[in-house]
């Protein structure tokens, strides 16, 4: 473990956690059996960056927001770039633990069977390397593991469907999700849990050529940012049919969700949303 500077009051901690196996739990869904295939685990060490607020030292019951970056990004660029800190802020002001995971070669293996990552390619277990950092936090810094939200933008977004649909309420508190709409269900891998939901909320911009509001086929001619993957991602539902598919499950289940519209917003002004968070009740 090494401890870096903080820009908020509090600690900053990167750290290799050990990853163990995700469990395909028995109350999944049969019918999405044929999208599973068993997880590598030659990753069996994953890096993380925990900030620590000093206004939590002694505490019990804490809880712990998981940030997953954007693709070709990692959690030390997550934190200081994209999202400014505003999450470190946050967690001092409100009492709460920040761990910035980082992807396998800059990118989580996600709810998308086109996205030819290599975190995807090699079946990366990123469930897995969630429920490590969820324990890890719990027995190192007195987290609650049933108040752990996720948060995660583009690339990052899709993990935390992933997350949502595999992993449900037992280890997910609540989701905010940044553009990103759901795959299609041919382009889908994720298994899903059956009478399960978390509170969840989305926000995607109308002008957004990366995640189209509208949905359909997203190929990338150019990476988004130098050394990025091209091709195709696959066909996506729309932000509209995304929201309707998560209403349709979870409201029945007495679930929150929110859909939010930014007019005319594309993904790199998206991003500017991170460094002005809104908390939610979840905590």
């Amino acid at each position: 473990m090494s401890t870096l500077a903080s820009a908020a009051p509090g600690g900053l901690f990167e750290i290799e956690i050990p990853v163990q196996s995700s469990v395909i739990p028995s109350v999944l869904d049969t019918s999405s059996y044929e999208k599973f295939k068993p997880s590598t685990n030659s990753h069996s060490q994953r890096s993380v960056l925990f900030f620590v607020p000093e206004s939590v030292q002694g505490k019990q019951n804490l809880p712990l927001l998981i940030a997953f970056h954007g693709s070709t990004e990692s959690g030390s660029i997550f934190r200081s770039r994209t999202t400014a800190m505003a999450y470190d802020k946050l967690a001092s002001e409100m009492g709460f633990i920040v761990a910035y995971p980082s992807g396998y070669k800059g990118n989580w293996n996600d709810s998308r069977k086109a996205a030819a990552y290599p975190a995807k390619v090699e079946n990366v277990d990123d469930v897995g390397f969630t429920k490590s950092i969820i324990q890890y936090s719990a027995k190192n810094w007195a987290t609650c593991p049933q108040r752990t939200l996720t948060a995660g933008y583009s690339n990052g977004g899709h993990m935390c469907y992933r997350l949502a649909l595999e992993l449900g309420s037992r280890y997910i508190a609540g989701v905010a999700i940044h553009c990103a709409n759901l795959p299609t269900d041919e382009n889908s891998d994720c298994l899903t849990l059956l009478n399960d939901a978390v509170p969840i909320c989305i926000v995607n911009g109308t002008a957004d050529p990366v995640n189209p509001w509208g949905g359909g086929e997203v190929t990338l001619s150019h990476a988004p940012v130098p050394g990025g993957s091209v091709g195709s991602r696959g066909s996506h539902q729309s932000a509209v049919e995304t929201a309707d598919y998560f209403a349709g499950r979870f409201l029945d289940l007495g679930v929150e969700l929110e859909l939010e519209e930014i007019e005319d917003m594309d993904e790199v002004q998206d991003v500017r949303q991170f460094r002005n968070p809104v908390t939610t009740r979840f905590m």
